[in-house]
């Protein structure tokens, strides 16, 4: 075990400042992050409550710092504890610490650099309408010009096509989305630790299922098949088996899971979703289904850990805000003390990337207080009208605005390529909707076609592929907000 091999400095691109260590790259990072447009569009995503105006309830910003700072916690308690048992120079991490702390930090901040408009809901229109319509329009724009060329036919639609690209674009996930933002669509060239540091699953897009052994990090998409040979670059400098984890994706899981189970509570409390008394009881019955389920209905010091906390965060007539910091300051403090000692006792198998589960897992009592509060919020918050009525909205306007662009997944790549040039064309209204696109998303688009490799039926499913990913590029990095607006200006709504 040897922390240097997976704490490094080397980037994509090499840097050109020269005579940097590890520690001032880690940080060098920290700045590409902080100032990057990714960071600055969570501010108008939901986290949520979508399209709230009341700016003391989360965005995607304000839950991202949070794991940030949670992060730090975990990681910091991490070190201590390998340093009291003075392990930190026989793993090689005595003079990392401080960017084994800044690459946490990092990857938490931009844990959901990816996520859509809408949060999971915009997740479904997109992956929903690629799967409805993304053949007939791949049919429409690709066999048609290469049964001209006499190179495609209906039946010679290559296997890349069918095996890989259109599942991959059937299945939008903001985990896959956020490494392709921040290495392809912004350039930030990120350390190949801080990238990999951030992928949270370890199979392609176009994966539909976990490896056996897997199941658990592969439970998700984590990057698509755009980034693939990148990811594997990663793995590979890093000294990584594929499919398995960086070491440190751990603690951003870890600090996400806690960030946002007690911040759901708290946003609901604060909006009047919940009131105390109301509260109480729905973590209790939550709580005792979650002991039954887990037979640990004979365990006294499991039975009790939870009511207890709740009832002494309610205790002097605490008000919601007492009652809110009470209850989250004890619940972090020992939910990163547990995710911290489940680190130092599973290390070996988290520095190889093969745990198969997340650090607050097993069947604790910090576990089920975990799921208490995810599923009370799920049952009872994320139904409320306030919340599912604009995700509804957001729906109806992606899909809607997917729709009018339509026309651009339509073309033949010649046609295509005539409306790039702006050469005349017929195809006006095709023209008119690629003249709305941005430019670093046209640029990703021109630097992936050109590089593309294949058979020449290959190269026009490619092409065709990666003209979805610029459409997909555009609707996923809006923020909530302006998904209404330009689905009513182009709609005349």
């Amino acid at each position: 075990m040897d922390y240097r091999t997976k704490i490094t400095s080397t980037r994509h691109k090499p840097s050109v400042i020269s005579e940097r260590d590890v520690v001032d790259e880690t940080e060098s990072d920290r700045g590409r992050i902080v100032q990057s447009a990714a960071i600055r569009r969570l501010q108008q995503k939901t986290q949520v409550y979508p399209l709230e105006s009341n700016a003391a309830v989360r965005s995607r910003l304000t839950h991202s710092l949070e794991v940030q700072q949670t992060g730090r916690f975990i990681a910091r308690t991490i070190l201590k504890s390998l340093a009291r048992r003075q392990e930190l120079e026989s793993i090689g991490l005595e003079e990392l610490d401080v960017a084994f702390t800044n690459l946490v930090e990092m990857s938490c901040l931009i844990h959901d650099v990816g996520n859509p408009p809408f949060g999971h809901f915009g997740e479904a229109a997109m992956s929903g309408w690629m799967a409805k319509h993304g053949h007939a329009c791949f049919q429409k724009a690709c066999l048609q010009l290469a049964s001209e060329h006499h190179s495609l036919t209906q039946d010679q639609t290559p296997l890349l096509y069918h095996e890989r690209l259109l599942p991959d674009l059937c299945c939008f996930e903001g985990n896959a989305q956020g490494l392709r933002i921040l290495h392809t669509l912004q350039g930030l060239n990120l350390t190949y630790s801080q990238l990999a540091a951030l992928i949270k699953y370890t199979r392609a897009a176009w994966q539909t299922t976990a490896d056996a052994g897997f199941e658990y990090r592969q439970l998700k998409p984590g990057f698509y098949y755009s980034e693939e040979k990148f990811v594997e670059e990663i793995w590979q400098h890093l000294g990584m088996t594929s499919g398995h984890r960086h070491p440190l994706v751990y603690i951003m899981e870890a600090a996400d899971d806690i960030a946002y189970c007690i911040a759901d509570i708290e946003d609901a409390v604060d909006k009047g979703i919940l009131p105390l008394k109301q509260l109480q009881q729905l973590l209790q019955d939550e709580w005792d289904a979650q002991c039954q389920m887990h037979a640990v209905n004979k365990d006294h010091a499991i039975r009790s850990y939870l009511p207890n906390i709740v009832t002494k965060a309610l205790s002097d007539n605490a008000s919601e805000h007492t009652f809110i910091t009470r209850l989250r300051t004890r619940l972090v403090r020992d939910l990163v003390d547990y995710a911290a000692s489940r680190y130092c006792v599973h290390h070996q198998r988290i520095y190889d990337g093969a745990l198969d589960e997340p650090l607050i897992d097993g069947g604790s009592k910090q576990h089920l207080a975990l799921l208490t509060l995810k599923w009370v919020a799920r049952k009872n918050v994320f139904i409320q009208p306030e919340v599912s009525t604009p995700e509804l909205r957001g729906y109806a306007a992606l899909t809607g605005l997917m729709e009018i662009y339509r026309p651009l997944l339509e073309l033949t790549r010649d046609d295509f390529q005539l409306i790039i040039a702006r050469e005349p064309t017929e195809h006006f209204i095709a023209q008119r909707l690629y003249q709305r696109l941005p430019g670093k998303y046209k640029e990703a688009y021109h630097q992936a076609v050109a590089t593309a490799e294949g058979t020449e039926a290959e190269l026009l499913a490619l092409e065709w592929y990666y003209r979805c990913r610029l459409l997909i590029d555009y609707f996923g990095g809006m923020t909530d907000n302006f998904v209404l607006l330009e689905y009513q200006t182009l709609s005349a709504i």
